[in-house]
């Protein structure tokens, strides 16, 4: 299943001509050339746990399965309720596109900061937490930290 759940995701795209959230100070205002998702903290945790932004597993509301849904960024929309938005750019996802988009492929995790009182991109701090995950995964996998240490000091 989970590997359905990344090569298998279908990608929605809507795009609305109509306004979507106010304008207010604490909003956070798109850019025409990304597309954004509104989502939770649960869905950062299994970004942070795969490395992909995937549909919840089973049916959704509306029956719909295996089905990413995303928004189309412009002058008219808006996120201003405090949940984190995903952002990723235009050229790499298109309504209708397979395969669920990789952590690598977002320009944007944003965060409301309730001290700034406002939305922070906080990508690269979910990245680095992923890649941690990744090498504490290659740790268990190997057991063997001479190895994973050696691997991770060849890469950089």
């Amino acid at each position: 299943m989970d590997k359905e759940r990344i090569s298998d995701v279908k990608n929605r795209v809507f795009v609305n001509n109509l306004a979507i959230g106010k304008d207010i100070p604490n909003a956070m205002a798109t850019s025409s050339t990304s597309i954004y998702r509104v989502t939770g903290f649960k869905q950062i945790t299994d970004i942070i746990n795969c490395g992909y932004v995937r549909p919840k597993a089973g049916k959704l509301v509306g029956g719909h399965m295996n089905e990413v849904f995303w928004t189309k960024g412009g002058e008219k929309t808006f996120y201003y309720d405090k949940r984190p938005v995903l952002e990723v750019a235009e050229e790499k996802l298109k309504d209708g596109q397979m395969g669920a988009i990789a952590i690598e492929s977002l320009a944007g995790i944003w965060v409301f900061d309730e001290k700034q009182k406002k939305y922070v991109n906080q990508l690269a701090y979910f990245k680095d937490l992923y890649r941690q995950r990744q090498l504490l995964n290659d740790l268990k996998a190997n057991n063997n930290l001479e190895m994973v240490f050696d691997e991770s000091i060849n890469k950089r």
